[in-house]
């Protein structure tokens, strides 16, 4: 059944822990930036724990009040937020907004919103069978994620060979990152089985393995995904990283919602084009913000050298 704002009153929760998710999301990323240059391990793993744990269980939750097309586009909120803070909370990395910057986070911003207001918003409680026919049967569903581990699994090779450019190694890896953490139809399963046992009080769907195998697949895409971004994150700067990442995760999670969890499947033709052009809006937006690419790596030898010549 479709759900709008109107005759669906939870979807003002399910956005609201979506931008609460997004604030703890920046919180944790410049967390992770900051423990790589102060040179603080504990500092890390307190930002990797908001950023895999906290954060991920309050978006979660907010699948449970609204449809994955609609909450998933508020993730652009991260970048955002880490647009305006950077400057002033991540100082060494000598964040500047520039006009691309600028620009691409528009782009990637408006991009999200639009695919927000042309998708279909069907929103409904699926039981774990539905949910074994939809994830795991469906043809579709198979090949998206199949071509996924395809693409993962060769920018990994790429990586790990240190064939890349700099500028194409960073948007690799905020890519990569993207894509890993991206793929919510997992926790959006999990939540659909959690919430309809809560309410019928019937807990049948726990003696299968659906509901272990969807956790585990969250949890390990938001362990690989985290891996990827801490990484960027300690090489590249916020600004650059963070919006590649969310531009990526949010595509990601809209692209899946109407491909996997077929949640466009009764929208007409023309809502289905200005879905994908606002996605192709995303797109663009990445694209612009490459254009910073150039300045967007840490110069640590640089930093160092300056670091050097004050001692002496």
């Amino acid at each position: 059944m479709a759900a709008t704002g109107s005759d669906n009153p939870t979807l003002f929760i399910g956005v609201f822990l979506a931008v609460l998710a997004a604030a703890i999301g920046t919180t944790s990323k410049q967390l992770i930036a900051a423990a790589a240059h102060l040179q603080k391990p504990w500092l890390s793993k307190f930002g990797v724990g908001m950023n895999m744990i906290v954060g991920p269980v309050i978006d979660a939750m907010s699948y449970a009040f609204a449809p994955q097309v609609v909450v998933a586009p508020f993730a652009c909120l991260d970048v955002i937020f880490n647009a305006i803070t950077a400057p002033y909370t991540l100082r060494w990395q000598q964040e500047r907004l520039t006009r691309s910057h600028i620009c691409g986070t528009a782009l990637v911003s408006a991009g999200a919103v639009f695919t927000s207001l042309f998708a279909q918003t069907r929103s409904s409680v699926q039981s774990v069978h539905e949910l074994e026919e939809q994830l795991f049967f469906r043809p579709t569903s198979v090949v998206y994620v199949a071509i996924e581990l395809c693409a993962v699994a060769c920018v990994q090779m790429a990586l790990y060979k240190n064939c890349l450019p700099h500028a194409a190694r960073g948007i690799s890896l905020g890519l990569t990152a993207g894509i890993l953490m991206g793929n919510v139809f997992f926790v959006k399963g999990a939540v659909s089985i959690i919430r309809l046992s809560a309410s019928s009080g019937c807990y049948d769907a726990w003696l299968r393995p659906t509901p272990y195998i969807l956790g585990a697949c969250a949890a390990g895409g938001a362990i690989a995904g985290n891996i990827f971004l801490q990484k960027g994150l300690g090489e590249y700067k916020g600004v650059f990283m963070v919006t590649i990442f969310e531009g990526t995760h949010i595509t990601a999670a809209c692209l899946s919602g109407c491909i996997v969890m077929d949640e466009m499947a009764s929208a007409p033709w023309w809502r289905y084009v200005m879905y994908w052009l606002s996605i192709c809006l995303i797109i663009c937006g990445l694209l612009v913000t490459n254009k910073a690419s150039s300045c967007a790596q840490i110069e640590l030898q640089t930093e160092l050298q300056s670091e050097l010549q004050n001692a002496s």
